[in-house]
């Protein structure tokens, strides 16, 4: 795992081979870039089941002004912090050790984008999902990015969320998702390409 673009470019991120975790591939972070394009200029972020903190230290890399990283296995969030350190990444990073569902259901905050790749067969996207039917958790003109199994199926609207566009790089798909009364305001505001 590396840094791909921005301040950081090039260096090699810590990972451990004892933990169970999936990390977001390179292909698969470039095209999450891609899509975002330059909305991630001064963007709150938040790093949703982050592993070893591959796509929130991208963003932080890539000019985010604030990145949270969610994440609830003790051991991967030391690696977070280590290679937020690595980086020079640290200063507006908040590292959170927490469940996923427990941080939605709990925390106040907004975000430009979230990016959610939880475990493929751990349930914990369809219990996001029914927090964020009920919640609010996106500022106007954000974008949600669930990183899930190309054969898992995810609803259209999700509360005041309507999925844009799926991109599909083999078992692995992005939905973008936007709140929808934002949808005719600024066309196109949120992601680089055609929608």
């Amino acid at each position: 795992m590396r840094v791909i673009g921005g301040k950081a470019k090039g260096r090699r991120l810590k990972a451990s081979k004892g933990l169970d975790i999936r990390p977001t591939s390179d292909k698969v972070k470039e095209s999450v870039f891609n899509i975002i394009g330059d909305k991630i200029d001064g963007a709150l972020f938040l790093d949703l089941c982050a592993g070893i903190g591959n796509v929130g230290i991208e963003a932080a890399s890539r000019g985010a002004k604030e990145i949270a990283f969610v994440e609830s296995n003790q051991k991967a969030v030391k690696l977070i912090k280590e290679n937020l350190l690595l980086c020079h990444l640290e200063e507006d990073s908040n590292v959170i050790f927490s469940d996923a569902v427990k941080f939605l259901k709990t925390t106040e905050g907004k975000f430009d984008i979230i990016f959610f790749d939880p475990p493929y067969r751990s349930g914990l996207l369809q219990d996001a999902i029914a927090v964020f039917e009920k919640k609010e958790m996106l500022n106007p003109d954000g974008i949600l990015i669930a990183e899930h199994q190309s054969k898992t199926i995810l609803p259209e609207m999700i509360g005041g969320l309507i999925i844009l566009k799926k991109y599909k790089y083999g078992d692995t798909t992005l939905s973008l998702y936007k709140r929808k009364e934002g949808l005719h305001e600024k066309k196109d505001c949120c992601v680089s390409g055609d929608i």
